[in-house]
């Protein structure tokens, strides 16, 4: 996969918070990610304002996309 350089950053980050997905109490396909867990992380890079910013931005993108794929790919319930 080409990962363009202005999304590097970004990708390496969500790679790394893999881990960090909320689950319903149930099971099935995640909440959304721990930010909670994730903002120490991004505040450890010393970025700017703008950086850390956009970088934010970047990361909830990549969240709603794979949770779109998660919910599209997750099994369907029985009638």
């Amino acid at each position: 996969m080409e990962v363009w350089p202005d999304n590097e950053r970004a990708l390496a980050l969500f790679q790394r918070v893999g881990t960090r997905w909320a689950y319903p109490t149930m099971g099935a396909v995640p909440l959304g990610l721990r930010w909670e867990a994730i903002y120490p992380l991004m505040d450890r890079l010393g970025l700017c304002n703008a950086e850390w910013d956009d970088l934010h931005s970047c990361l909830m993108a990549m969240e709603q996309s794979a949770l779109k794929t998660m919910r599209d790919f997750a099994p369907k319930p029985k009638p």
